[in-house]
């Protein structure tokens, strides 16, 4: 049944087709504009609002211009599809700016237009069952016919999942703000208020709220939805570039940090966030000095000049120092008066940690090198002496016998001094690597004469960072067992465990053991029966990267040396 009212209208009939045919051509341009623009994936969404609203505001200029309800109902079929699906492409739009876009798939993506499809279905067969809307009359205003429809259940379920969509956007452009730096908040109080126009609208319609109750003004509000996407994510719509940064800048291994003046936290990307020890919520808002302690000064100047400052700065974190190389950088257009500081942190502890250990060597190489020259001076004053005595010894064979053994003994000894330098020239000469473990072991075994002795071996799933030498280390203290273990020696064992976040790795063996008076002295140099040198210069290795070694077996049981490695110093393998 369709009555007919008339009712006045504050606006002119001429002046209302106007405004929607210029919308519609705004839109069809940014329609254009999206397509243009569609690998780049945030567009596509966009594209599918555009293009819905230009058959929205031309579908709406011929239905309002119809002359009978038929052919109006003919152009609403073709209004409600693109309607129902404006929220479905502000939904997809939320969900790529704010990094959801993993939910957006092939086979998603169907799901999201379900009910839209369902909804039209039923708008479409209305007639036969009356649901989506259950009436119609018409309100006349000069020769436009403002055709009024009765709404149903199907309609309203409509108006509420629409609303349900945008409800859920805003919910996701709420969380993104609560995770995200105030740097990025513009471009989300954009999209908050370009999903708030288009339902204030609706809602007037739906209720028939004055001063057009019977003219769709929704359309027309999606316009400044329109402009507000645009000037919030005109960029990510229509360039690569912001998205790039950004997943640049989130994926960076470095600490990025962004300030505000006064050097307030405002940002920071998950590498900070590790680096910091602190989740972003609680790092924003905080002066950088708090979350930096003692940052060097000429990084927090008030004025930074353009190009930045660099310098090296030391935290510690589980007790252990970290270095990094730091650069802090203004914020602002060149010239301008800063609007914050950028810092980048880029961690350089294993660089550092083999700068330190270099320069460690070099001091360890000219104290030996001194330590070595004067006891070849030493020997060499002997021998000297040796060489008199024999002189004066001519006659009597006994003696020259017995001096010409003490210059041997002696000449023994400049050679294993002479060899250990070469060894020693070598320490800290490249940089710390990691090495596996068993390996070393593996490698330190061959050549060496166990006989009988069997070396048992657990599994040792483990790297260190050591110096290139770590092996000779192995191969020393393998000697020194078989040289020191005696005959009862049947057995070196080689294991680990963790003591307190440190490895430690443990060779044993059940020879005849290290007495306590020698324990204190067996790493120094010189001590011992053979050379004195292979512990001592198995300690050197280990101390070049933080590694200590120390003796605590038992006399008469065999001796135990335990290696013990930071934690920052090893890892576990794979097994």
């Amino acid at each position: 049944m369709t009555k007919t009212v008339s009712l006045p209208l504050p606006s002119y009939a001429a002046f209302i087709i106007l405004l929607y045919f210029i919308s519609g051509t705004i839109t069809l341009y940014f329609t254009v504009l999206g397509w243009r623009h569609r690998n780049i994936k945030i567009s596509l969404p966009f594209t599918l609002i555009m293009a819905c609203l230009t058959v929205w505001f031309y579908a709406y200029i011929l239905e309002i211009t119809s002359p009978d309800l038929e052919t109006a109902l003919f152009f609403n079929n073709i209004e409600v599809p693109c309607i129902l699906s404006i929220s479905v492409g502000f939904l997809l739009i939320v969900l790529y700016y704010t990094g959801r876009e993993r939910y957006v798939t092939i086979r998603t993506l169907p799901l999201f237009f379900l009910v839209p499809i369902v909804l039209s279905i039923a708008e479409i067969t209305n007639p036969f069952h009356h649901l989506y809307y259950t009436g119609f009359s018409v309100a006349t205003f000069e020769w436009l016919n403002l055709w009024i429809y009765i709404h149903g259940p199907f309609f309203y379920f409509a108006v509420v999942y629409s609303y349900a969509l945008s409800f859920m956007a805003v919910l996701l452009i709420l969380s993104h703000m609560s995770e995200t730096g105030r740097c990025h908040h513009r471009p989300l109080i954009f999209l908050l208020f370009a999903s708030l126009a288009p339902f204030l609208a609706n809602l007037m319609y739906v209720c028939r709220i004055p001063p057009s109750p019977y003219l769709d003004l929704t359309p027309l509000s999606f316009m400044v939805t329109t402009f507000l996407l645009i000037a919030g994510l005109f960029r990510y719509l229509f360039t690569r570039v912001p998205v790039a940064y950004a997943r640049i800048i989130a994926t960076m291994r470095d600490a990025v940090i962004i300030t505000t003046e006064p050097f307030r936290v405002i940002d920071l990307n998950p590498a900070a966030e590790r680096v910091l020890g602190i989740p972003l919520r609680e790092a924003v808002g905080r002066n950088i000095g708090a979350l930096l302690p003692d940052l060097p000064e000429s990084l927090t100047r008030s004025v930074l000049p353009d190009d930045g400052i660099r310098a090296e700065y030391q935290m510690h974190r589980e007790g252990m120092p970290r270095y990094f190389d730091v650069m802090a950088l203004p914020l602002g257009e060149t010239g301008a008066v800063s609007e914050g500081s950028l810092f980048v942190l880029r961690d350089v502890t294993e660089r550092k940690e083999a700068e330190l250990a270099l320069a460690d060597a070099n001091r360890k190489i000219r104290l030996l090198t001194s330590i070595t020259r004067h006891d070849i001076r030493n020997q060499l004053t002997g021998l000297s002496g040796y060489l008199e005595l024999s002189r004066d010894s001519v006659d009597s064979p006994a003696d020259m016998t017995r001096y010409v053994s003490r210059m041997q003994m002696v000449a023994k000894a400049i050679e294993n001094q002479i060899a250990f330098t070469k060894d020693y020239e070598n320490l800290g000469g490249g940089p710390p690597v990691w090495q596996d473990v068993s390996l070393s072991v593996r490698k330190a075994m061959e050549g060496l004469p166990f006989g009988s002795v069997q070396v048992v071996t657990d599994p040792i799933n483990l790297e260190i960072l050591a110096d290139p030498l770590l092996g000779k280390v192995f191969y020393n203290l393998f000697d020194n067992a078989l040289r020191y273990g005696g005959n009862r020696m049947t057995t070196i064992h080689v294991s680990s465990f963790t003591d307190n976040a440190s490895q430690v790795l443990v060779i044993n063996d059940d020879g005849e053991g290290i007495s306590e008076e020698d324990k204190l002295r067996v790493f120094g140099k010189g001590f011992g029966k053979n050379t004195g040198l292979g512990l001592f210069l198995t300690r050197e290795i280990l101390s070049l990267t933080g590694i200590t070694i120390v003796e605590n077996g038992e006399p008469g049981r065999g001796a135990r040396f335990e290696i013990r490695v930071p934690a920052d110093k090893s890892r576990f393998t794979r097994t």
